[in-house]
């Protein structure tokens, strides 16, 4: 009655749940490959008009790094000022970054350990930035950027001017984010 000499297709001798199982692995990785290649050609890609670089000059002097950079131009409308002055700053970032992995690289264990230092202070300088730029934003500013400094902090806040209750809360939240005194903030309104 029953033929044990009969081959049966490999197919057959796979369970109807693993025939499931692997129908479901295989559509969505079909499905995946198919939304990632949709998605790669939908995104347009970015575009940034000309700007010139900012000018960095590094230089090492007596075995300490230090780094300069030109101040941007006023002519900037007040509407593309903040997204230019982060367009910079991150311009900035990325070569002082660039020049610091390279000094990271080196077999000068001095060199390496300025860099170290000046990589953590790039850092914890990028993070207190952040920090005070959204929790003024928080607080109800509509845009902010902040640049901190070991010894003093710069804050310009997009409003056409500042109350003195505004001035004190943005005093209060730099003061709590970078520990400077009042006196070494600097508050502007720019519109």
């Amino acid at each position: 009655m029953f033929n044990s000499q009969v081959k049966r297709p490999v197919i057959l001798l796979i369970g109807h749940k693993a025939k499931l199982c692997l129908g479901g692995i295989v559509s969505l990785a079909v499905i995946l490959v198919a939304l990632g290649i949709w998605m790669i050609k939908a995104e347009p890609p970015a575009y940034f008009s000309v700007q010139s670089s900012l000018p960095v000059n590094a230089s090492v002097q007596d075995n300490l790094i230090q780094f300069e950079v030109e101040t941007v131009n006023n002519n900037v409308s007040a509407e593309n000022y903040f997204v230019n002055y982060r367009l910079k700053r991150e311009q900035f970032r990325q070569e002082t970054k660039a020049m610091l992995s390279e000094l990271l690289n080196s077999t000068l264990d001095k060199s390496k350990e300025q860099a170290q230092e000046k990589w953590l202070e790039l850092s914890t300088k990028i993070h207190k930035e952040g920090e005070v730029e959204n929790l003024l934003k928080i607080k109800g500013f509509q845009d902010a950027v902040a640049d901190v400094f070991p010894e003093n902090v710069t804050v310009i806040v997009y409003a056409p001017s500042l109350t003195p209750n505004e001035v004190s809360i943005i005093q209060d939240i730099v003061v709590r984010v970078t520990k400077v005194r009042l006196d070494k903030i600097t508050i502007s309104a720019r519109k």
